[in-house]
């Protein structure tokens, strides 16, 4: 006879548990009363623990029943790995494609949805996560394709199993770069390490002991390896939001493309104009009359709108460059360059900032001290000149001209912008740099002063010949079929569109979400979150105080050091890993409560039946990008020296080779964790 408490357990096991228990296992009052979600410690497949009924006398006939159900429900799983395994192979989709189901399997899954609501009526079909233990092989697309796997109706995923899936009703993402396995000690080099792991029982020392909430809500942590080669880290958000492309929307696009091709002809400039809901993704200052939110400060200008014309008056284009240097105040004009369609400088001037300069950034500006001793043009006798030669019927060429526009202090309607209109070889959000397009499509050197700088007559007229080029040849050229678009548009197109919102200081990313929210800091990003959920399906967000654990930057000045270190909650900047020392521990502990009171907040604020995925993306990258800077400089001494005249400590070497490889490797590896409230 089997014993009545024994439980029966499929073929394959999946070991479900509470995130907040109390002392006995089982949940506690106050876990249940604040509806917390299930975490997640699972062992092998896909079927889900069953309890054997208390009736002693139909034991052995509820061990039958049940040892049935099971083996259909094998059956069930078998066939749609056949499913999805022959839709691979006859659309030669990558296997790590999300998946737009058919009509016929869409039913299928609604049908087993059904049944399965039925068997979990003791839970009030409340969903949680289950993770099997035998996936060891984390990535970061594979927290991408949860994401899809929850809003969309997509083939189940093999890592893990959603019970009740169907009643989550919202996504947020959450982004916290400075998190890693070494925080919370975790060692790489176990077998075990890529397994879920019971990070809380053994986060009692060093700074991880700050994570008071943490452990509250996810008992259980795994580490996640972002993507990219032996020599590089690709980024792990724009893994994230992005997904492959299906067959058929490649299909469409390359119809697209074909249209592009043959209207091409006889298009004019204006048919390369960035529109102005582009231009306020890109961060272009807008004309109030383009916008009507555009709160320009005292100093600004804009150009003038001027009535239409019939027939219009064609507009010609000037192409602009302006260099920079760093004053008091942040970034401050100290050249601008105007050229003309012919590549005749129209306009070049000095300029003397308004503010001290800390810095002439000499190899980026060309900027000295003497070469600007004696200049007495000040920012608004530029402006002046620019109300004279940039009219409404004037458009701007430039690349990535929104720097340029800031620095300007003026508003212009109308732009072409090389680094949108000619694309990077790995898709948005990256754009191409103008030495790279010059080399690429104009087979030309630019920007080869090395530290005597950038000229600003050079690269306006660069640009101007890119855009006339782009004009000759047709939309296409110069652009790139991308085999991915982005997550928010993906979801958009579900049969029932899902909304969403992109929160992050870096607002390129977020261009096809339905609402972009920059916040100034991670107090603001737990209040933007909130208020996003009430109308949004995903939410994207990213916490910026725990990157302080991956390093800060070193600077001489108080000013500066102010600027660069911000404290927890303070506005956020942005510095090269390569130039970042270790942050005292203090600071590091100081960091992760706010992040983590920050996470309590954003949890307490979920609606029910939320899922709230955490992720750092990847690990310390500062090791990495000074090795690739010493690789890097090696290979320009290289260029023009003999090894043997190259000193020792400048070489880079098959063992440093090796080095950057190991850092590399290690620097993929991040952390993530997973709740449904």
């Amino acid at each position: 006879m089997v014993d009545k408490k024994r439980k029966l357990k499929s073929k394959h096991e999946w070991e479900e548990k509470p995130l907040l228990e109390n002392g006995e296992g089982g949940q506690s009052d106050s876990a249940q009363d604040s509806s917390m979600g299930v975490g997640l410690v699972a062992h092998t497949s896909f079927d889900i623990l069953r309890d054997m009924p208390a009736d002693e006398d139909g034991t052995e006939e509820a061990v039958a029943e049940a040892k049935s159900e099971s083996d259909r429900e094998d059956s069930e799983v078998l066939k749609r790995r056949k499913i999805e395994r022959s839709s691979q192979d006859n659309d030669t989709v990558n296997s790590s494609e999300v998946m737009t189901l058919t009509k016929k399997e869409r039913k299928m899954l609604k049908k087993k949805n059904k049944q399965f609501a039925k068997k979990s009526e003791g839970d009030n079909g409340r969903p949680s996560f289950m993770l099997s233990r035998d996936h060891n092989k984390l990535s970061i697309k594979d927290l991408r394709d949860l994401v899809v796997y929850l809003l969309m109706e997509t083939p189940t995923l093999p890592w893990i199993m959603v019970k009740n899936k169907f009643n989550i009703q919202k996504v947020v993402l959450l982004y916290v770069a400075g998190l890693d396995p070494q925080l919370f000690n975790v060692d790489l080099t176990h077998p075990d390490s890529r397994r879920p792991i019971a990070w809380a029982e053994r986060a009692t020392k060093g700074p991880a002991a700050e994570f008071q909430h943490l452990r509250k809500f996810f008992d259980v942590m795994n580490v996640i390896k972002a993507g990219g080669d032996k020599f590089r880290v690709h980024s792990p958000p724009n893994t994230l939001l992005n997904v492959p492309l299906s067959n058929t929307e490649k299909l469409k696009r390359d119809k697209e493309l074909k249209k592009k091709s043959q209207d091409a002809q006889n298009l004019t400039a204006e048919y390369y104009l960035i529109g102005a809901h582009d231009l306020r993704e890109a961060d272009y200052p807008l004309p109030s009359y383009l916008d009507s939110n555009a709160e320009h400060l005292p100093g600004w200008t804009e150009t003038k709108q001027s009535k239409s014309t019939d027939p219009p008056v064609a507009k010609k284009m000037i192409a602009m460059d302006c260099e920079m240097v760093r004053t008091t105040a942040g970034s401050e004009l100290t050249r601008v360059t105007l050229v003309d369609e012919e590549g005749k400088a129209i306009y070049d001037q000095l300029v003397m900032p308004d503010n001290p300069i800390v810095d002439y950034l000499t190899q980026y500006s060309g900027m000295t001290a003497e070469r600007l001793e004696g200049v007495t043009t000040r920012l608004a006798d530029v402006q002046s000149k620019l109300q004279e030669l940039v009219t409404y019927d004037t458009i701007l060429v430039g690349h990535s001209l929104e720097n340029d526009m800031k620095v300007l202090k003026h508003a212009h309607p109308f732009i072409i912008d090389t680094a949108m209109v000619y694309h990077h070889t790995r898709g948005p959000p990256f754009r191409p740099s103008l030495k790279w397009l010059a080399q690429k499509w104009l087979s030309k050197k630019i920007q080869t002063g090395g530290e005597l700088g950038h000229d600003s007559e050079e690269d306006a007229r660069t640009c101007m010949e890119l855009v006339k080029l782009k004009i000759e040849k047709g939309p296409g050229f110069g652009e790139y079929n991308q085999e991915q678009e982005s997550i928010f548009s993906r979801l958009y197109r579900h049969t029932k569109p899902r909304t969403s919102a992109f929160i992050d200081v870096n607002s390129h990313s977020g261009e096809h979400a339905t609402t972009v929210l920059k916040p100034a800091n991670d107090a603001e990003v737990v209040e933007a979150i909130y208020g996003a959920l009430s109308n949004h399906d995903f939410v994207w967000a990213r916490l910026r105080d725990m990157e302080i654990n991956h390093g800060k930057i070193a600077t001489a000045g108080a000013n500066e050091a102010e600027q660069s270190t911000a404290e927890p909650n303070q506005p956020f900047t942005r510095t090269s890993s390569a130039d970042k020392v270790q942050a005292a521990e203090e600071e590091i502990r100081e960091a992760i409560q706010s992040v983590d009171s920050n996470i309590a907040a954003i949890v307490e604020s979920l609606p029910l039946n939320t899922a709230l995925l955490v992720t750092s993306g990847q690990g310390d990258h500062r090791e990495v990008s000074r090795m690739q800077a010493r690789q890097k400089h090696f290979q320009k001494l290289y260029n023009t020296l003999n090894l043997s005249a190259i000193p020792k400590e400048d070489q880079f070497l098959d063992e440093d080779q090796k080095a950057l490889e190991q850092a590399v490797d290690r620097a993929k590896n991040g952390v993530c964790f997973f709740m449904v409230k």
